[in-house]
């Protein structure tokens, strides 16, 4: 793990952890924001999963069905 990683995951983590959405999968993630992609300027989200792992999707892909709010 990088020290960015270890970082960012120390700044998000909290004992109150709490999922808002749920992968058709079965999985639980907490949407953290909204955010642009540099390389191409496009939108895009991040989120977490309580283990702390920070995924990056577009946002397209993540309002497409895949994930449901809680």
């Amino acid at each position: 793990m990088t020290r960015l990683a270890s970082l960012w995951r120390r700044v998000t983590r909290t004992q109150d952890w709490q999922a808002t959405h749920r992968h058709h999968k079965g999985g639980l993630y907490r949407l953290i924001g909204p955010a642009v992609l540099e390389t191409d300027r496009s939108n895009v989200v991040i989120y977490d999963d309580a283990d702390g792992a920070v995924w990056v999707r577009p946002v397209e892909e993540f309002n497409d069905g895949r994930f449901s709010p809680l």
